[in-house]
């Protein structure tokens, strides 16, 4: 049986973030509107806004001891899937973007498998982070999952596993590097491919053929924060290369309250259900 106790004393919310750099206590102070500017207009212009050394040396060191305990934990599944996450459909041509289907090789580490005075858990549940995440976003407030698997999650790549070209059911997500690939496992996207209105189906088609020229890369390092607007932008990270796993933590929150995922999502993530789920 996998323990998932955090064996060291849990940390306090400012030994977690690294407010020298962050200091998001009190949003008014000069320092912090010019924080939230700049990942504004990272946002605006980029679809992406990444806060390098989010965390304190001490708080990246727990993030990464948690993690490495409760990594056996991750459901891993392998399966093939187009970008859009539907089935084959064969009345389309052969190279129709719908029917370009990838190997998915990944992991994840659900919400009831964390500790209660789990690191992740105290910073997903924290206030003034989920304040500054708003305030970011150009919103009022943002709402936890009601999910008990999918709110705060652990994505787990072992040697060799991608997870590619995809889209977000939701319109931002945020994202924790804890512990990259020692290759590959880097994180890739093509910026506002699609829109509520259209597909655009040949952009896409040369996303996945790696045609397209506005494909960016990131190179996220231990201890950055990301903030990406995944509905409208295909996104994937790619293979990952040597033997250590690559960890990020994936803090779900959403604009609506009371959202729980879907009973086949759910499943094909995680393995399992709960009551929640087949109540929805």
């Amino acid at each position: 049986m996998i323990s998932n106790k955090v064996t060291f004393p849990p940390l306090k919310i400012e030994e977690i973030i690294n407010f020298s750099d962050y200091p998001i206590t009190d949003l008014s102070q000069k320092k912090s509107i010019d924080l939230i500017n700049n990942c504004r207009q990272q946002l605006q212009e980029q679809g992406c806004c990444i806060l390098s050394n989010f965390l304190t040396t001490q708080g990246l060191f727990n993030a990464q001891e948690e993690s490495k305990k409760l990594a056996p934990a991750a459901y891993y599944a392998k399966r093939r899937t187009n970008a859009f996450k539907t089935d084959d459909n064969p009345s389309l041509p052969l190279d129709h973007p719908v029917r370009f289907f990838m190997e998915r090789t990944n992991a994840f580490v659900p919400q009831n498998k964390f500790a209660p005075d789990s690191l992740f858990l105290n910073l997903y549940h924290a206030k003034i982070f989920q304040q500054f995440i708003a305030t970011c976003l150009k919103t009022k407030v943002i709402y936890e999952y009601d999910d008990p698997l999918a709110g705060m999650v652990l994505n787990i790549l072992p040697p060799g596993c991608q997870h590619p070209w995809h889209y977000d059911e939701n319109d931002f997500s945020i994202v924790l590097m804890i512990q990259p690939a020692l290759d590959g496992g880097i994180f890739e996207y093509a910026r506002n491919i699609r829109t509520p209105n259209n597909e655009n189906f040949p952009l896409v088609s040369k996303v996945l053929s790696e045609t397209y020229e506005g494909t960016k890369k990131v190179n996220l390092q231990p201890g950055d924060l990301q903030i990406f607007y995944g509905k409208s932008s295909l996104h994937r990270v790619t293979k990952t290369i040597g033997d250590r796993q690559r960890h990020t933590a994936i803090f779900s929150y959403t604009r609506k309250n009371n959202v729980i995922g879907k009973i086949t999502d759910t499943k094909l993530l995680f393995g399992q259900t709960t009551s929640e789920h087949e109540q929805k």
